[in-house]
């Protein structure tokens, strides 16, 4: 039993340290490599499908309207909303992103309508319960 138990024991060492040498060797990933500001947008666009609608504010150039493409370790595409071409920016180049609330289509009217439905409903109940107290006097 306890040869076994060495056995399995150096095994496992083995095992940990050809992992452990195969890490040490292994490139790192593509977006520590970017300064903070490019990992932010890179992080951003992460969180958006291909093809989301999106308004770039770019540092050096004008404002960049269009659809998301694919993301790569440095850069992206872009397709132009106006000239339907797809560009290539890179992280660093974006101030911000921004995502323009205008939508068409279904679900598309205000919503601050919805939120003063309960403060609508509401009013009329302290109204209907103070006429009803008056009325009682």
């Amino acid at each position: 039993m306890s040869r076994l138990f060495r056995a399995s024991t150096v095994f496992s060492t083995v095992v940990c340290l050809v992992l452990s040498a195969f890490a040490a060797v292994a490139p790192a990933q593509s977006s520590a490599s970017l300064d903070k500001h490019s990992r932010k947008i890179y992080n951003k666009l992460a969180n958006y499908p291909s093809g989301k609608y999106l308004h770039l504010v770019l540092i050096n150039a004008p404002d960049a309207y269009g659809a998301l493409g694919t993301l790569s370790a440095s850069s992206f595409t872009f397709s132009d909303a106006e000239s339907n071409k797809t560009a290539t920016f890179r992280y660093s180049d974006v101030d911000r992103i921004k995502t323009d609330r205008q939508t068409i289509g279904k679900g598309s009217e205000p919503r601050r309508i919805k939120h003063l439905v309960p403060i609508a409903i509401t009013a009329a109940a302290v109204a209907a319960g103070a006429l009803t107290y008056q009325a009682m006097k």
